[in-house]
């Protein structure tokens, strides 16, 4: 089952790391959104949201993979 997945990006060094990370560990039915304004979800920084949650992105590298398993922020 695919997901979306939105990468709000500040333009920052960080974010585009996050950006490349989301793409590399996404699955390959995943869809991937970036938006170029991370103050559109009240953020300074980038944030990553999937299926409208928001993921812990500190935890991201170790917690996607295709079965889903995603650090959500509680």
């Amino acid at each position: 089952m695919s997901k979306k997945i939105e990468v709000y990006s500040d333009g920052s060094n960080r974010s585009q790391s996050i950006i490349d990370l989301v793409k590399k560990l996404a699955c390959p039915k995943c869809e991937i959104v970036v938006h170029n304004e991370a103050e559109k979800k009240g953020r300074s920084g980038p944030s990553v949201w999937m299926d409208g949650k928001e993921v812990d992105i500190d935890k991201l590298a170790g917690g996607i993979n295709h079965n889903h398993s995603i650090p959500f922020k509680d």
